[in-house]
């Protein structure tokens, strides 16, 4: 039996959403084959070694959900045998065979997490380094993408709040309303929908709260839409697209809409799309995947247009809560959680 090592929690805003995605992860995890061994990484950076069943306090909601910082601590230690890791709890080894990181947001998902398992040589699922890092960056999403034909929408990049006068001619050139966002941040944390130039100051302000570099989008008008990819970027498997559909309540798909708020939005997978759309929207996934050479896992965020097809972004370590598109959409393809979580195992050693 495989042991694996599943991380989570971690010390980016969305600590909550990586422990709610890990209860989904151990939920539909093949004990047959899979040993899971849990290690809860603590806002403040600690490695705790927690017991599966029982890893988080609180009720299993963004608002709620804390992890269990009374679990031993955990040191990450040279494995005795090749391809394999060790963790040195209470003395004791425990010894892993491949890292399962659902560690959402910086320290996770920017390639990080998965440096430190290039070194220990230890299997991984998910993108390689590059891809992380690249995936992460809105800026550099996009740059890459534009530059092998994959249509984004325009934007402009700030590093500083006095930086916005000097740059007002060409925010103004973007359509309203603009969304402005940590470029290094995911789940909609700090981002927020600006219908004038009187709003973009606060907003800019928040956004760096949570990263030195915030993009200023122009927004789109049309279906946000969304692909599953599954597989080495050479040849990926896609899904059928899922469609988020916000309630006219909720200004556009937030981190409350997401999490906290009941009705704010609803997810269709799959959407009801034609099957010249459906195959429009799968192309753009596989081509954005391709081109930043995301092997394992991807969800991929779209807008459908009256122009056509937008990438939005990549995500390379999507969710996995109740409520998660990336699973839902894999379900909708035919392909169920378990075996899901059993392929992107699979993977990990494939690579």
């Amino acid at each position: 039996m495989q042991r694996v090592l599943i991380l989570c929690g971690g010390q980016s805003d969305e600590h909550e959403i990586s422990l709610i995605s890990a209860h989904g992860v151990l939920a539909a995890l093949d004990r047959r084959r899979y040993l899971p061994l849990v290690v809860g990484i603590s806002k403040t950076g600690r490695w705790h070694f927690c017991d599966p069943e029982r890893f988080t306090l609180g009720a299993v909601r963004a608002d709620e959900i804390r992890l269990d910082e009374t679990a031993p601590e955990a040191l990450l230690s040279p494995a005795a045998a090749a391809n394999r890791g060790r963790l040195i709890v209470d003395g004791e080894a425990q010894d892993f065979d491949v890292v399962f990181p659902i560690l959402h947001g910086p320290n996770g998902e920017d390639g990080t997490i998965q440096g430190l398992c290039e070194i220990l040589g230890v299997p991984y699922v998910g993108a390689d380094v590059a891809a992380s890092a690249n995936c992460m960056d809105k800026e550099r999403t996009k740059t890459l993408a534009a530059g092998a034909g994959i249509p984004v929408a325009p934007w402009v990049t700030l590093t500083a709040i006095d930086q916005l006068d000097g740059q007002r001619e060409a925010i103004e050139k973007l359509a309203l309303p603009w969304f402005v966002k940590p470029a290094r941040a995911g789940s909609s944390v700090g981002v927020h929908r600006i219908e004038q130039w009187d709003g973009l100051a606060a907003a800019l302000e928040d956004a760096l709260r949570f990263d030195d570099k915030v993009l200023i989008e122009q927004g789109l008008s049309g279906r946000e839409l969304e692909c599953a990819v599954l597989g080495l970027h050479r040849s990926p498997e896609v899904s059928l697209p899922g469609e988020i559909i916000v309630s006219p309540a909720a200004e556009f798909y937030s981190y409350d809409a997401k999490y906290l708020l009941a009705d704010a939005a609803r997810t269709e997978a799959p959407a009801r799309l034609s099957v010249e759309e459906t195959h429009a929207v799968q192309t753009l996934a596989a081509d954005a995947v391709r081109c930043l050479e995301v092997d394992g896992m991807a969800r991929v965020d779209m807008f459908l247009t009256a122009t056509g097809v937008v990438l939005n972004e990549v995500n390379t370590i999507p969710g996995f809560t109740p409520i998660s598109m990336y699973p839902q959409m894999w379900a909708a393809s035919g392909l169920a959680y378990d075996r899901l979580i059993s392929r992107l195992l699979e993977l990990a050693f494939e690579r």
